[in-house]
């Protein structure tokens, strides 16, 4: 007996070899064949007349009687097989071509001879041109009936369109889902019955959206049928996120903070510049979070440049004049010393006690001794590191206040650990990658977010150009004789015989002999150990180097306000957040500054996405378009976080369904906080199958 686990190698007409074909798409089950949906809609409801293809320039789908059939050697590699078709206007011919030296047994020109029988009919979906007098028809697909007046199964509809792989057709796959639909759409789960009728937006059972997604009447019922589909999904996610909010991070906390002002008046009168508006809101959404009964666990999103070390500040002030330790834990020791050298510098003539810890400090016995002992009796206030902070031997005596900086470097369960390092801490993540709203509320969960939407007064932004390689050196040259300094980026370390990309240890010989002998190259990428590439860096920053060739290891990197420059080859291989990312290593100073991309494709997609840097400086337009362009997965690495990939659900575009599944699954907890109710099994069993060995992570971003 088949359950909705079953391997679909035992549903009709697949077998063995056809899912082994469909396992390479991550269809396995019958589960996954269900709802392996279509990517793309062809309207085919109705047929037009051969005349429209020809002059309008378009695919479409014509309806034509067959004629006699004409087979054809070109040369001793190449067939055509002419087969003549007949509308009430137009004579044609519908061309097949053979590869006379193809590997593939069999005569497909004999085979297509005998299908298109001469007086019986043919739907074409495809295309028409005149070439020398003639029409030829190039078809994408065809269905051939014997009269006027039989009911094609793949045209006068909607067809889906599925990805595929060898051994599969699209023909061949809606057969297979129009089976198995008619015969098991019944044992998916229908979740939508849990759900009140105010809340079921388009009024459909899952059953039911499920046909409608594979086989619509049109591509309105699709999207309606999409969008039903979408909610159970997002249903799922939010209810699961709640549970574990509810479960893990809104525990009730130990500490308690005042508002005493004793540190934080001197921290704001050290500052040369006043807070913009934007600070000031994310400095006031994070004392109130501190100040409430509940844990903190806030995302602070802002540009680069945007001021977010002293917002964190503030908060990490509060927490100190409290009488508790705070910890800033940074994805590189350069990135970690940066903000040692920031705050030390900031707190200067302040009574606050801040240590560095990075595996390199931590080598030295009587050095490690004196730092873990200072943290364990709480001598430390801040502690600043890498990954080194969250591990075992780390011990605080009164941690409250958790800061990770550029939380999407690291894994989930790094900032499970560094949480445990405190009995309730509140947390703060840091991020300078935009992050679109939807995905934010989706992967965040339950997260409170404050956004930095404002650079301070006096930044000058960035320009952008899309150049040749030589256009780029050239006006690089430029500033270097002002006494700037440039990044020159490559996607890859070594040369590549597979993909033609710049290589970063190629071009360094190249460059230091040719455009850039007048100055100091340096090189740094990521399979140098890292007391090398800090110490590259240190260099960089001190002015010893005038260029420094790397690969994207410098993403995430220390301020060099001298640096005005950025050149970026293959452009094109990287997305746009990580563009946007590399951009932001120049333009931290009054200096304009430039980024130069450079690119080696020529297709529209690479010219479209390149021409969104140019045009714009707007880290969350950019990270917008490039949820649109390269999906949550690609954009976020949101694997880490053990999310599933959505079937149905669109990220780009969801977010009022995201937001109604965030209500409806309030509703179901308010009423029922642990899912004990019999109504609300099914929806508790899917949490589990989907989330079990992550519910305690998920809260945790």
């Amino acid at each position: 007996m088949l359950n909705i686990e079953s391997s679909i190698q035992y549903l009709k007409g697949i077998g063995s070899k056809r899912a082994y074909s469909f396992s390479k798409l991550g269809v396995n089950s019958l589960y996954d064949l269900l709802s392996f949906f279509p990517s793309a809609y062809q309207d085919r409801t109705r047929t037009v007349p051969v005349e429209n293809l020809i002059y309008n320039n378009h695919q479409g789908c014509i309806f034509v009687k067959i004629g006699n059939s004409y087979q054809k050697r070109l040369s001793a590699n190449l067939s055509i097989l002419d087969i003549e078709v007949f509308d009430n206007k137009f004579h044609g011919y519908l061309r097949f071509f053979r590869n006379n030296n193809s590997r593939f047994r069999g005569d497909i020109l004999s085979y297509l001879k005998k299908i298109f029988v001469k007086d019986y009919f043919t739907y074409i979906y495809g295309e028409a041109k005149e070439e020398y007098g003639k029409v030829i028809i190039t078809a994408i697909d065809y269905e051939i009936v014997k009269d006027e007046f039989t009911t094609p199964l793949h045209f006068k509809r909607i067809i889906p369109i599925y990805a595929a792989t060898e051994g599969l057709k699209q023909k061949f796959i809606r057969e297979s889902l129009k089976t198995t639909l008619n015969s098991y759409t019944d044992f998916y789960p229908d979740l939508l019955k849990i759900i009140p009728d105010s809340y079921n937006i388009h009024k459909m059972e899952i059953s039911a959206a499920i046909k409608k997604i594979h086989f619509p009447e049109s591509l309105q019922e699709a999207e309606f049928a999409r969008q039903s589909f979408a909610l159970q999904e997002f249903l799922i996610l939010e209810t699961a996120l709640l549970l574990s909010r509810n479960n893990l991070l809104q525990k009730n906390k130990i500490q308690e903070y005042k508002i005493k002002k004793t540190l934080l008046s001197a921290f704001k009168n050290n500052l040369d510049f006043e807070f913009t508006k934007d600070q000031k809101k994310a400095i006031n959404d994070i004392f109130l979070d501190m100040q409430s009964k509940k844990t903190m666990n806030r995302m602070l999103m802002g540009d680069v440049g945007s001021g977010k070390t002293v917002v964190a500040l503030s908060a990490i002030l509060l927490a100190i004049e409290n009488g508790y330790q705070a910890m800033i834990i940074a994805p590189t020791e350069v990135l970690a010393e940066q903000h040692y050298l920031t705050i030390s510098n900031i707190l200067k003539g302040l009574d606050v006690t801040i240590s560095l810890l990075t595996s390199s400090l931590l080598k030295t016995q009587k050095e490690k001794k004196r730092l873990l002992e200072s943290l364990k009796n709480g001598q430390t206030q801040i502690a600043i590191g890498t990954h080194s902070l969250i591990e075992d031997r780390i011990k605080f005596k009164n941690l409250s206040l958790v800061v990770i900086d550029e939380q999407h470097r690291f894994g989930v369960t790094q900032k499970f650990a560094a949480l445990y390092k405190a009995k309730s801490p509140d947390v703060l993540m840091m991020t300078a990658t935009p992050i679109p709203r939807a995905l934010a509320m989706t992967v965040y969960g339950e997260i409170d977010i404050t956004t930095i939407k404002h650079l301070p007064t006096g930044t000058i932004p960035v320009k952008t150009f899309l150049v040749t390689e030589e256009e780029a050196y050239s006006s690089t040259i430029k500033e270097l004789k002002k006494g700037n300094q440039a990044y020159i980026v490559y996607p890859i370390i070594e040369e590549s015989e597979k993909l033609d990309l710049k290589s970063a240890i190629q071009d360094f010989e190249k460059l230091s002999k040719d455009y850039f002998k007048d100055f100091k190259i340096a090189l740094l990428h990521g399979r140098m150990k890292p007391q090398e590439k800090n110490l590259i860096m240190r260099k960089f920053k001190n002015k010893e180097f005038d260029v420094l060739v790397a690969t994207t290891v410098i993403e995430v990197g220390i301020d060099v306000p001298n640096s005005t420059v950025i050149i970026i080859h293959n452009a094109e291989r990287f997305g746009l957040s990580a563009l946007h990312q590399l951009r932001g290593r120049v333009g931290r100073s009054t200096k304009q500054s430039y980024a130069y991309l450079i690119s080696s494709s020529n297709s529209q997609n690479a010219n479209e996405r390149l021409s969104i840097m140019t045009s714009t400086n707007d880290g969350f337009q950019i990270a917008q378009k490039d949820l649109e362009m390269r999906g949550p997965g690609e954009l976020m690495g949101t694997t880490q976080h053990g999310f599933p990939t959505f079937k149905a659900g669109n990220l780009a575009t969801d977010v009022d369904i995201i937001e109604l599944s965030k209500n409806i699954a309030k509703n179901i907890l308010k009423d029922d906080p642990h899912l004990l109710k019999q109504e609300n099994f099914l929806l508790k069993n899917l949490i589990t199958k989907h989330f079990s060995s992550k519910i305690k992570f998920i809260g945790v971003g």
